[in-house]
């Protein structure tokens, strides 16, 4: 009994330190057919019985692995601090959002479960921290980024960047997804990265060109937040061309043939620059006007020439969503989002408050 009071209480203080940290549970899963699932585990618990305990709660944050010995529901379970001991599992069935989607597995197919957890505290600043950063130095830092979700390496090649090395981005290609779970954005925010492109023309062509990154909704597969540098997106807007959270933003109203050099300038159109997407629903306080959105290039705030209210599709609350971001398109989706053209990404990093220092 003292034992089984001490787990739950265990378990409780362990759910309250994993929202409290933002963490998100990886899962390796494989099942009795040979098959190998890797994603983001979604069941809230994993419930059953064991001899000092008959009605047992384990946050998937204390689970190292469970081990299916047999068909009848019992699991050899390890925790994260080394205990060990068999449980009986209650659990029909485990969620888990993988590159396929969200799937729902009876727990009678699996073989042994593999969970870590992967923190996304803040670092740094009174008012918020970071939340995501992948430095984009190898496929090892896209698995197993500095800090948020675990991603997707598909296939691609590093080469030296602003910091370190950086990800080669080729048109029409997958290069590495992260599956952004519901609860993981706030309501305010910021993006920012290094970006270079790497084209031999100098005129911009229509659509993504290219399409700097893509928050696509789980659900759906549709655009949800992006950077694009297009003559046209299609809705008569061209130049530095947004679509994100309560607003999309462009700096040329019209469609018209542009060069990289009208966005930057003739010389430097071909080096590093620094980007960074700042939102808060309630409007962003060290901006004059306070917008909602705000495009931020090299320091400086793109004007707002063009400022759309969002279409019905995306106004759901970035808290409450679920998303994958990816490089350069989510594979689901149709190419139609999709870069265009390919380019150099170094640094990404999100924040959970509207981050303006990079301001000059």
């Amino acid at each position: 009994m003292k034992r089984s009071i001490i787990t739950a209480i265990a378990c409780i203080w362990a759910f309250a330190a994993f929202a409290r940290a933002r963490a998100t549970v990886n899962v390796t899963a494989s099942l009795k057919d040979g098959s190998s699932i890797k994603g983001d585990f979604l069941t809230k618990g994993i419930t059953g019985s064991t001899l000092f305990a008959p009605n047992l709660v384990l946050a998937p944050s204390l689970v190292k692995s469970v081990n299916f010995t047999s068909t009848n529901g019992e699991a050899k379970v390890e925790l994260s601090n080394g205990d060990r001991f068999t449980m009986k599992i209650a659990n029909n069935s485990f969620a888990v959002r993988s590159m396929l989607g969200n799937l729902k597995i009876p727990s009678a197919n699996f073989r042994t479960l593999s969970l870590s957890v992967r923190t996304a505290t803040a670092k740094g600043g009174a008012t918020g921290g970071l939340i995501f950063h992948c430095t984009f130095d190898d496929a090892a830092s896209i698995t197993s980024p500095a800090v948020g979700p675990a991603g997707t390496f598909m296939t691609g090649t590093f080469e030296d960047g602003k910091i370190g090395k950086a990800l080669l981005a080729m048109p029409y290609k997958t290069h590495a997804s992260f599956n952004i779970p519901a609860g993981f954005l706030n309501d305010a925010g910021c993006i920012e990265f290094w970006a270079k492109i790497v084209k031999s023309s100098p005129q911009i062509g229509d659509g993504g060109d290219p399409r700097l990154f893509a928050f696509t909704f789980a659900d759906t597969h549709t655009p949800a937040c992006k950077i694009d540098l297009v003559s046209n997106d299609g809705g008569g807007n061209s130049g530095f061309a947004t679509c994100s959270w309560f607003a999309g933003i462009a700096n040329i109203r019209g469609m018209r043939g542009l060069n990289y050099g009208d966005l930057f300038t003739p010389q430097s159109w071909r080096d590093w620059h620094h980007f960074a997407l700042v939102w808060n629903k309630d409007g962003i306080s060290d901006i004059q006007d306070h917008p909602s959105v705000a495009l931020i290039v090299d320091g400086k705030q793109i004007p707002n020439v063009v400022f759309n209210p969002c279409p019905v599709e995306l106004l759901r609350m970035p808290s409450k969503t679920a998303y994958v971001l990816s490089f350069t398109y989510d594979p689901v989706s149709s190419p139609a989002h999709n870069t265009k053209s390919p380019f150099l990404i170094d640094d990404f990093k999100i924040w959970d408050y509207a981050k303006t220092d990079m301001l000059k």
